[in-house]
């Protein structure tokens, strides 16, 4: 579509032209704004509009929380097939629980409206990244469909599948880059019989399996075919099969097979090209038989090409200096177009590798050390030495069971994720404090001034109290002793990397100086009485301040 006005390039949920503001299709929305619904959220804007329903941006009239609320209005609602629709989507979104998928706050009727109440988040759609870029690269894609992929094996899991999996139900939040799939209008409930009747055809042409075209019943593998099909687009900046009408489009997925990206120019790794080319095929036994397997298949390509999966949450690295000015967690708006363009728990994650319990202190080869001097004094033996971590970082992704992690940002070598409302970067930035003046202090001790103490941990975890007690945030150790009762504890994670678990629950400034002196000591590799030294000189940083 184009503006009327200005002749730039719109989309058809857009309200208004992103170029010179000009109004687009129905203005009757906007005289709602002002107007309060379900007795809590005054609509201030409108963010998009569909076919069915239009979805404002709100605000809670107590608390100043935005959302997103997605509204069916009454002449719609009145007709029973919408009004199903419409539930079957909030029933989907109570089900579902995941950072990667939009959450259901509220649900109900105002004056004979439908309304959804929902997450708000500023960024933009996968759609309009397209857009405006005319294709994304290959790693920032593969970034975006793992995330979708994330989601998808989350509710795969749970019994649901999407069935209109395409780029403009996709979200990816400003801050930090990671996508939130929405619009679950027409999801498949699979212990339910709704909607799944031989011959109904659902979804969006572009992206439709071919099963979706005959109007047979589906599964996960229609999610997977039109994340094909997206991730398809993204790389291409055409979808698979295109045409002058829907039944041509429709034909095509039935028939044809789509070009390779490589054959039209697209520089990609052939794994890449492969999971998308087996995602699209026209049988849905030749397909990925999960959305983790085609979640691990593009993961690879990216750590083949050092890409590294911590980026996947494409950080702005210019921001990673400012820790303070990171934006608060953002929340993301539902719907097709619900951005405005002002815009896991679930998947299995990679198996630990066991280590044999009560061997907390070992040296890691991902921390060698080198020594660079040795001078030994009569009055008083001191070592001096210096320590370099390995060029290129462990990356863990964190699994602890009941845990889900909503934040993720990587600072230097150090990955932090939380599971509640702080900041990774606030809590990265106090921890980077709290180890600078543990330095300082051991500096001043005569038998430690010459000694450098490395990052004792490879990942900082903010987590629920309860989580300290539960066995897999020890994988291959014991649980601690009274761990009920625990502010920090230390555990050696995936790959061997050191993590410092700080419960939510904990004072943070004290916690982080407990949890930093037991980093050290459980951690620092060397000669026992250098760690000795060390940790005695430590020890009173922990005590709580008078």
């Amino acid at each position: 579509m184009t503006c009327p006005a200005c002749g730039h390039e719109v989309l058809d949920i857009d309200v208004k032209c992103g170029s010179c503001g000009a109004a687009l299709g129905a203005t009757g929305a906007h005289r709602m704004l002002g107007s309060v619904m379900l007795g809590q959220y005054e609509l201030v804007d409108v963010l998009g509009q569909g076919g069915m329903s239009v979805v404002f941006k709100g605000r809670h009239n107590l608390t100043n929380q935005l959302v997103a609320l997605k509204i069916l209005p009454p002449e719609l609602a009145a007709h029973s097939q919408v009004k199903s629709r419409f539930l079957d989507e909030a029933k989907a979104l109570a089900s579902l629980d995941h950072p990667n998928i939009v959450h259901l706050y509220n649900f109900g009727q105002e004056n004979g409206y439908f309304v959804l109440a929902m997450q708000f988040v500023e960024g933009r759609t996968w759609e309009r990244m397209i857009l405006e870029a005319g294709r994304l690269a290959w790693a920032s894609s593969c970034r975006v469909a793992i995330d979708v992929l994330r989601a998808l094996e989350y509710a795969h899991g749970r019994g649901v599948v999407h069935r209109d999996m395409k780029p403009s139900n996709v979200l990816v939040r400003a801050s930090d880059g990671i996508a939130t799939v929405m619009d679950f209008g027409i999801a498949k409930m699979t212990t339910s019989t709704r909607l799944t009747a031989t011959g109904q055809t659902m979804g969006t042409v572009r992206y439709m399996s071919p099963e979706q075209v005959r109007g047979l019943e589906v599964d996960l593998r229609t999610d997977l075919y039109s994340l094909g099909a997206t991730l398809y687009e993204s790389l291409v900046g055409e979808t698979p099969f295109d045409g002058n009408t829907h039944f041509e489009i429709m034909t095509k997925h039935l028939s044809e097979v789509p070009r390779r990206p490589s054959k039209l120019g697209v520089e990609l790794p052939a794994a890449v090209e492969d999971a998308v080319m087996r995602s699209l095929a026209k049988r849905a036994d030749d397909r990925f038989a999960s959305a983790r397997d085609m979640r691990k298949q593009l993961e690879a390509a990216l750590r083949d090409s050092d890409l590294g999966l911590v980026e996947t949450q494409r950080l702005e690295r210019d921001r990673l200096g400012a820790l303070h000015q990171i934006a608060t967690p953002v929340t993301i708006p539902p719907g097709r177009g619900a951005s405005g363009d002002a815009q896991d728990e679930a998947a299995p994650r990679d198996t630990v590798p066991e280590r044999p319990a009560g061997k907390r202190r070992e040296p890691r080869p991902a921390w060698p050390w080198l020594a660079v001097g040795l001078a030994v004094a009569v009055a008083g033996a001191v070592t001096t030495f210096a320590v370099r971590r390995q060029a290129t970082p462990r990356v863990e992704m964190v699994s602890i069971s009941g845990v889900t992690f909503t934040q993720r940002l990587r600072v230097g070598r150090l990955e932090v994720e939380t599971a509640g409302a702080l900041e990774p970067a606030d809590l990265a930035a106090r921890y980077t404090r709290t180890l600078g003046e543990l330095r300082e202090l051991v500096k001043r001790s005569a038998l430690t001034r010459d000694i450098e103490i490395p990052d004792p941990i490879d990942v900082l975890l903010s987590v629920p109290a309860r989580a300290l007690c539960e066995p897999t945030a020890y994988p291959g150790l014991p649980i601690p002793d009274r761990c009920d009762k625990l502010e920090v504890a230390t555990a050696i994670g995936a790959g061997g990397t050191h993590r410092l678990m700080v419960s939510d629950r904990a004072q943070l400034d004290s916690a982080l100086r407990k949890g930093v002196v037991q980093a050290v000591c459980e951690f620092l590799p060397g000669d026992d009485n250098q760690v000795k030294a060390i940790c005695d000189a430590a020890r009173p940083f922990a005590q709580p301040a008078n």
